[in-house]
């Protein structure tokens, strides 16, 4: 079986996440001179009230995605598995009928009869085949779903600290942010808190 690719892809997740969270605090009136006034309070949010991240690089530090990434291959590779095992058990009976029917070992009855269980055998192979994709495809989805609400959830989180109205996501080749200034990339800040967010998480279920 030709593995799905995990679809945890930098395209798909910038496709996605600009509409999870470049609005979610856009709601705010604009206020004139702000960005004077956060840099002479001396804070964060002195970077502008517009940051981008870089999403190949978040995703690329990010242990959350690391970990389901690695969970994700690691259940494709049983499935894969679990499925050339009964292709390679299907071949060998297609290969056992094909003997025995090139050299008169069995009934015209009985060759009739073993067409029949290898076209179930057949059909039955092909379902197991969607259902397993299907099945992997599902998971992906709920991948996808769980490691951007961790990233959205984490930027509105750390949002008071920078103050920031909008938050791109970019990516190093082909992205939508042709010139960004590095002032306004917080992308090593929010890996680092994603991490240390998780980190803590995954001590907390090991206790």
């Amino acid at each position: 079986m030709k593995k799905l690719p995990l679809i945890l892809s930098a395209v798909s997740i910038v496709a996605v996440i600009v509409l999870y969270i470049l609005h979610f605090t856009a709601g705010k009136p604009p206020r004139a001179s702000a960005g004077d006034e956060r840099k002479a309070a001396g804070d964060k949010a002195s970077v502008g009230e517009i940051v981008y991240i870089d999403i190949d690089s978040v995703l690329n530090g990010y242990q959350m995605y690391i970990d389901y990434n690695d969970e994700f291959e690691r259940k494709a590779k049983i499935s894969e598995a679990e499925l050339v095992s009964k292709q390679k058990t299907y071949q060998k009976d297609v290969n056992d009928y094909q003997y025995k029917a090139q050299r008169g070992l069995i009934t015209r009855a009985e060759d009739q009869q073993l067409q029949q269980e290898l076209y179930a055998k057949q059909q039955n192979l092909l379902r197991l085949q969607q259902d397993l994709q299907s099945e992997l495809a599902e998971q992906e989805q709920v991948t996808v779903n769980l490691v951007l609400n961790s990233i959205t959830e984490y930027l509105k989180e750390i949002q008071p600290e920078y103050n920031y109205t909008y938050v791109f996501a970019n990516r190093l080749v082909g992205g939508s942010i042709f010139y960004g200034n590095k002032e306004l990339d917080i992308t090593k800040e929010v890996i680092k808190g994603l991490n240390e967010k998780y980190n803590r998480v995954k001590d907390t279920q090991k206790k």
